[in-house]
């Protein structure tokens, strides 16, 4: 597993590096008018690109401060940058060569050329700017997404059953208490009966969160039954390079009144049960089948799992809803075109035989606080039985 991960990370840096360097060449190019003076560019743009790397190795030293706080942002949005950086380059690329096989050539490009590329960079920061300031807002202004749900099961006295989840908040340096309260304050406007947390609560380690008592806010949750809890992929992240971090995130969550279901399951009110898996990272966990076992079936059975991954077994477990996130619809254009390839389901609703599924795009983001795909979702689930 070490080994593994030290080859994923491997790549990824090879990958960084290089992307890295071609945005970085690229953009020298179009800024030839400056001559010498891009040097300045140059230190500028190696200090940004690196400061992600940069806050890794201090978060994974224990470095924390307001000065770690803000490196930390600056290379999260470095992460936009490079996508759509690396995006305009290949593009511009891509142009150019066509031009130069069709023989095609540009009055103001081929006499003004130098002045032309500068004009064609501040073109770019400007289309950059438009694009993360509203993928910003984006992602800081949770909606709800309201959907209906027929179960054909008995629930004890219950004809109806709302349900409120959320996923991958991502709680951490970037997302905190303040978009933390905005978030409570709009399941609490749903009127829940009982609020689901369906994985990645935390951005890889909880001291920054337990810290600054960031969770605190999930105490004003209003609920029927109350709040439960799966884990997901960041939180055995953090459990890799700091031991017993899961236990100690799921104890604070816990003492703000979070329940946490680790391959467990809890019937609620003699009328239905709700079932948490661990995440696909902790390695070992139960089947579906295992952790049904001995359970009512007559009863109705929502699943809370993670990542969206073998949803036959689910459907052929009986499983009557199951919840889901993890794959953010892919946050950025165009990412989602590779979530949509990687999962059956990478947003939205979908029913497989008498199992009902719903994948969240998050409530949160990863990396840059910018969403260009999907929104900061709430789901509201009206669950009606027979």
């Amino acid at each position: 597993m070490k080994t593994s991960f030290i080859i994923f990370v491997s790549i990824v840096l090879c990958v960084y590096t290089i992307c890295n360097i071609y945005i970085h060449a690229r953009a020298c190019q179009l800024l030839e008018i400056f001559g010498r003076h891009r040097a300045w560019f140059s230190l500028f743009f190696w200090i940004v690109a690196l400061s992600l790397i940069a806050t890794q190795v201090m978060r994974i030293n224990g470095f924390s401060s307001a000065l770690f706080d803000i490196v930390f942002i600056i290379g999260s949005f470095w992460i936009a940058v490079m996508l759509y950086g690396f995006l305009s380059a290949i593009t511009i690329d891509i142009i150019r060569l066509v031009s130069w096989m069709c023989n095609i050539r540009l009055g103001f490009n081929f006499y003004n050329y130098m002045i032309f590329k500068a004009i064609m960079f501040g073109v770019i920061c400007v289309a950059f700017s438009v694009i993360f300031a509203l993928g910003y807002n984006n992602a800081k202004n949770p909606r709800t997404t309201n959907i209906t749900v027929q179960i054909d099961k008995n629930a004890g006295l219950l004809s109806n059953l709302r349900v409120v989840m959320i996923s991958d908040i991502h709680m951490g340096h970037i997302y905190g208490q303040k978009e933390l309260a905005r978030i409570v304050d709009v399941i609490n406007e749903q009127n829940p009966d009982i609020v689901m947390l369906v994985g990645d609560i935390f951005d890889a380690y909880p001291e920054p969160v337990i810290e600054k008592d960031m969770g605190a806010e999930f105490s004003r949750l209003q609920t029927k039954y109350g709040t439960f809890l799966a884990t997901g992929n960041h939180e055995y992240i953090g459990e890799r390079e700091k031991q017993n971090s899961i236990r100690k995130g799921l104890n604070y969550l816990a003492s703000h009144g979070v329940q946490p279901l680790l391959d467990s399951v809890v019937l609620i009110e003699r009328s239905f049960y709700v079932v948490g898996r661990k995440d696909l990272m902790a390695g070992e966990r139960k089947t579906i089948p295992e952790l049904l076992q001995g359970i009512n079936k007559q009863l109705p059975v929502i699943l809370l799992d993670h990542q969206p991954y073998s949803l036959e077994d689910a459907e052929e477990a009986q499983v009557d809803l199951q919840l889901s996130g993890h794959t953010h619809n892919g946050q950025m254009w165009p990412l989602n075109y590779i979530t949509g390839k990687l999962f059956e389901k990478d947003w939205g609703f979908l029913q497989k035989g008498k199992t009902n599924f719903y994948v969240s795009c998050g409530v949160g983001t990863w990396g840059p606080p910018i969403r260009t795909t999907g929104y900061s979702e709430v789901v509201v689930i009206d669950l009606k039985f027979r």
